[in-house]
């Protein structure tokens, strides 16, 4: 063998365990951002021991200017188990319309303040900021990011309605903006799972299996926890869906990240 090809097989093999080397890496950082939005506390507090089984931290989004103390209190045991505490907005209202109609000004006087006030005057600090149905714009981003939080958390749904009638269902594992992929984005699209999306447990699990292989976070969120047979009006997501989500999370050995451990 020719000194010269010699050389050109040792490149080649160590370009190639760098690049594996690399590869693990990424697989390594492979997880899941699980969040909950509005004020459900006292269902949030509920999943404590499910969430606890499975080591999950996550991130817990909450709307308004006032709390009762045993509210208070169960937000704190949640915060004490590791999870994060985020915030939804004071009024949960279209962020595009109240910035072209009050400014970033009233916006902020709006919106964000009141709200935000109260939650740091109770001790909580939130750094992340979930969009009240997915309606951010430039605009009230740019006000957001300046106002110290590091991630805004936006709406992204499996299917499409016209009239009632669904357009088309959208496999989660097709959607790759529900991924992230540690390119320092601050600006994230999270899967909703409340039962109006109508998510298979097959369709969950091709999605985090997508995560794991691919090294990347799979980012969803939904509303109230349900009970077994909950009313047709009511809005949220089945335990025994988040459960099997968690076990097939664990059983991928993915890790579990909070919203602003993404930036």
């Amino acid at each position: 063998m020719s000194r010269s090809r010699y050389w050109l097989w040792i490149l080649l093999a160590v370009l190639c365990c760098g690049a594996c080397r690399q590869s693990s890496v990424q697989t390594e950082k492979a997880g899941i951002a699980i969040s909950f939005d509005d004020r459900f506390i006292a269902d949030w507090h509920n999943l404590r021991p499910l969430l606890n089984e499975y080591q999950a931290r996550v991130t817990f989004y909450i709307t308004g200017d006032t709390l009762s103390d045993i509210e208070l209190s169960m937000l704190r045991d949640l915060a004490s188990d590791g999870h994060e505490i985020g915030f939804h907005g004071t009024v949960h209202g279209n962020a595009r319309e109240l910035v072209a109609d009050h400014g970033p000004d009233g916006y902020l006087g709006i919106e964000i303040r009141p709200g935000l006030d109260f939650l740091r005057k109770k001790g909580f600090n939130p750094t992340t900021y979930a969009h009240p149905g997915g309606t951010r714009s430039g605009r009230s981003d740019s006000v957001l990011f300046a106002n110290g939080f590091v991630t805004l958390r936006e709406v992204s749904k499996a299917e499409r309605y016209l009239g009632g009638i669904r357009l088309y269902h959208i496999p989660p594992a097709w959607m790759p903006h529900i991924y992230y992929d540690f390119d320092h984005r601050s600006t994230l699209f999270a899967l909703q799972i409340d039962r109006e999306t109508e998510l298979s447990e097959d369709e969950m699990s091709s999605a985090l299996e997508k995560a794991k292989t691919e090294g990347k976070v799979l980012m969803l969120f939904g509303h109230q926890p349900l009970p077994e047979n909950p009313a047709p009006e009511q809005y949220g997501f089945r335990v025994d869906f988040l459960r099997y989500i968690l076990q097939e999370a664990h059983a991928r050995g993915l890790h579990f990240y909070t919203m602003s451990e993404l930036q």
